[in-house]
């Protein structure tokens, strides 16, 4: 059973990363897996959860936006860990009319809010870990089947809660952050994230050939992106706020509004400004980043309690995927190294990875559980893999994105996608260039991209070698905000 694999057989089953220069990162890298292993549970007659699921290792519950997190990196392990029926779990309990709670009792499976309830909903993102697991599986028999619970719980949410604005509202726990000190009649975090679960499903509907549903959803993202920015920038501040019922504006300075670059909502002049917040180190650039709440903020605990400051993995993930959407691609980097830092400095000195972090000192959040792999998988895991190594994986169209950024060795073997299974390995040679060595079960496109340019190459069956020259020029031309594709 996966319950009782041991680390050796966890290395034979997973993706293995090449980072001869940061063995410490590699090693929280396999901790992470092992927790997340640890932590997987079943279901019983009384609950009436699937046979094993990856849990949220906070208590016997089902959270919603956690798990939606945990498939972000749980997918690099599709083949071998219970990542679907993960998110089967909250589909088996979806009501007729879409609706789907944030919280499920793990012990006679009810849930923990009634339909009412402004506690009784989490961020939408089911449509985005569909879409990211769709990128490494290519599996569109899923998402055919998914397509209408997903429309059915945006429909829901679409109905019960938005505005007379158009926007939407939620509460301090049906937004995710429990104690964050906002207070609203509109949330941007909840309505950028709507935004998100639109465009998501929009992609969705588009790569199974349902266009009419694709182009309805883009229109709903288009429209709930414009309101967003109507009603809630204010362009003094540079931000986005939380409105009142009259759209007056609550200005709080947390994470929330930085949902907006991952949603495809913020345009790039905006995204700029945002980035000059993340950045200024009196705001969210502290030792450890990125602070739920902004450290000029009255109520910010050095300390974290909680989302009062606190660092999370999914709100890092969250707003690194952004920036790495958005342009900002060396921001990107630049954040999770950090992370990665602060996270393996505690890791050395606890010998576990925790639910949170404090953002000023290298210590746990406090208040913070230890063995949390949960969400916590994000940074040693899919930030590892997608920024630090720089893999971007899109099965469905047989490519891998490679942004090699380092000099030193570096790569992965065994990343599977798809049906293929392949090996990646760079070294730079300083005449020759950057030799990529591979091996593959079948044949894909990769695209190299360096400082210099970008070099697409056709890789073959079984072993295979080649150079990127150091004068390798870039095909592709400006760089797109790729969350607004």
């Amino acid at each position: 059973m996966i319950d009782c694999v041991k680390a050796a057989e966890l290395k034979e089953a997973l993706p293995r990363p090449i980072l001869p220069a940061y063995p410490d990162w590699v090693e929280l890298y396999w901790r992470a897996w092992e927790l997340a292993v640890d932590n997987i549970d079943h279901g019983t007659p009384a609950n009436g959860f699937v046979d094993s699921y990856l849990g949220a290792a906070f208590s016997d519950n089902i959270f919603q936006w956690d798990t939606c997190f945990i498939v972000q990196f749980a997918r690099y392990g599709y083949h071998f860990l219970p990542v679907l029926p993960s998110l089967d779990n909250f589909y088996r309990k979806q009501h007729p009319d879409g609706f789907i709670c944030r919280e499920y009792r793990g012990y006679n499976g009810a849930a923990m809010w009634s339909k009412g309830s402004a506690d009784a909903i989490n961020p939408p993102l089911f449509a985005w870990a569909e879409w990211g697991y769709y990128q490494l599986s290519g599996d569109r028999d899923r998402l055919q089947e998914v397509l209408p619970r997903l429309i059915a719980y945006y429909r829901w949410l679409a109905a019960r809660q938005r505005n007379e604005s158009g926007l939407y509202w939620s509460s301090t726990w049906g937004c995710g952050m429990d104690n964050t000190p906002r207070f609203a009649a509109s949330w941007v975090d909840f309505s950028a994230q709507q935004a998100l679960n639109a465009l998501s499903i929009a992609r969705i509907a588009e790569s199974i050939g349902e266009g009419g549903i694709g182009q309805e959803y883009r229109h709903e993202h288009a429209t709930l992106a414009a309101l967003i920015n109507e009603l809630m920038w204010d362009e003094e501040a540079g931000l986005y706020w939380d409105l009142d019922s009259a759209n007056a504006p609550l200005p709080v300075k947390s994470i929330a509004p930085f949902w907006t670059l991952l949603a495809g909502v913020a345009s790039r002049q905006r995204a700029e400004r945002l980035v000059e917040h993340l950045v200024d180190a009196r705001e969210f650039w502290r030792p450890h980043v990125f602070p739920t709440l902004s450290a000029d903020h009255p109520q910010y605990d050095p300390l974290g309690d909680y989302w009062r400051g606190g660092v999370w993995a999914p709100t890092n993930y969250a707003v690194i995927k952004g920036l790495a959407g958005c342009g900002q691609e060396e921001l990107a980097l630049k954040a999770t190294e950090n992370h990665l830092r602060q996270m393996t400095a505690i890791y050395q000195e606890t010998r576990t990875i925790w639910e949170n972090y404090s953002p000023e000192y290298p210590q746990p959040g406090d208040i913070a559980k230890g063995d949390f792999v949960g969400w916590s998988g994000l940074g040693p895991i899919a930030l590892l893999i997608e920024e630090v190594l720089g893999f971007e994986v899109q099965a469905p169209q047989n490519t891998i994105r490679w942004r090699l950024r380092s000099l030193g060795e570096q790569g992965i073997s065994d990343l599977r996608f798809g049906e293929n299974t392949v090996d990646l390995r760079a070294e730079r040679v300083k005449e020759e260039g950057i030799i990529i060595h591979t091996v593959a079960r079948k044949g894909f496109t990769l695209r190299v991209e360096t400082r210099l340019g970008t070099f697409l190459q056709e890789v073959p069956v079984g072993e295979y070698r080649f150079v990127v020259p150091p004068e390798a020029g870039d095909s592709s031309g400006n760089n797109p905000c790729t969350n607004k594709c």
